[in-house]
């Protein structure tokens, strides 16, 4: 009737339900760094997109799917290290989401400087910016309690001298 969950599945738990938290906060940080790119996107190049009559909900989609395909493994690896360490700063998060996202933009060819970038000259500005901002809000709604979930089971505590 009422079986009482084994040891295992009670440790299990509280790290299933961190790596949905984990992945649910970088999706919502990716759709508000696409939001962010397709916006500078749409001011630098308006009259462009305009003639073109391409959706503006459809170039946050795009970006959306493009930052997914290309930045998450290496922003998983980071945030799996970062829980591993349990790492909390802010600084981290903030660091790791800019120069992921200006590294994003050097591989797609951006380099910054150029008058006829996609950007209008501006790539690394936007794209670090953005993963400024990614960083800043997966801080906000996950990374705080990195680590967090380690201490649940009682395994992986410190002792506090």
């Amino acid at each position: 009737m009422g079986e009482v969950p084994r040891a295992e599945e009670q440790a299990v738990t509280p790290l299933v339900r961190r790596a949905a938290t984990v992945v649910g906060a970088l999706l919502v940080a990716y759709a508000a760094a696409a939001l962010l790119i397709a916006l500078c996107l749409f001011v630098e190049r308006e009259a462009t997109l305009r003639a073109s009559g391409a959706l503006s909900g459809w170039l946050v989609v795009s970006v959306f799917g493009l930052l997914v395909a290309k930045a998450a493994l290496p922003a998983l690896v980071v945030i799996a290290l970062s829980e591993r360490v349990r790492l909390r700063s802010v600084l981290v998060y903030v660091a790791a989401g800019g120069g992921g996202f200006a590294a994003l933009a050097a591989s797609l060819g951006g380099t910054g400087g150029e008058p006829g970038g996609v950007f209008g000259g501006r790539d690394m500005e936007i794209m670090a910016g953005a993963g400024i901002a990614a960083g800043f809000l997966y801080w906000a709604l996950a990374g705080r309690l990195a680590g967090a979930w380690q201490d649940a089971d009682g395994a992986g505590k410190r002792e506090h001298a």
